[in-house]
C-alpha cells in the first residue's frame, strides 16, 4: 500500500487529500481514486500534471510519498509577459 497526496492549489484555497492506492496504481487511477475532480470541479483534460513539481504522464505508477500536483492553467503566457515589458522599456 503507497501513501500519497492529491493535490490542486488555487491562490489562498489549496486542496490537499491524502489517500492509499495499491502498488501498482497509476497517476490517473490515484486522482480518481481521491474524488478531488468532483470537490474541485475540474476538468482533467484542460490541467497538467506532476509530482513534485515536475511533470508526468497519467500512466506513470505512483510510489509511496508521491505527491500528485493538478496544475491551473497559465492565465499569462510568461513569454509574452517579457516581451510587452521589452517593448515598453
Amino acid at each position: 500500500m503507497n501513501s500519497i497526496q492529491i493535490v490542486y492549489a488555487l491562490p489562498n484555497n489549496p486542496t490537499i487529500i491524502n489517500c492509499d492506492v495499491d502498488e501498482q496504481t497509476n497517476v490517473l487511477q490515484a486522482i480518481t481514486k481521491s474524488n478531488i475532480l468532483s470537490i474541485c470541479q475540474i476538468k482533467l483534460d484542460e490541467h497538467l500534471i506532476g509530482i513534485y513539481g515536475k511533470r508526468c504522464d497519467l500512466n506513470d505508477l505512483v510510489k509511496n510519498g508521491d505527491r500528485i500536483e493538478i496544475y491551473r492553467p497559465l492565465i499569462n503566457d510568461p513569454k509574452e509577459i517579457r516581451r510587452k515589458r521589452a517593448t515598453k522599456k
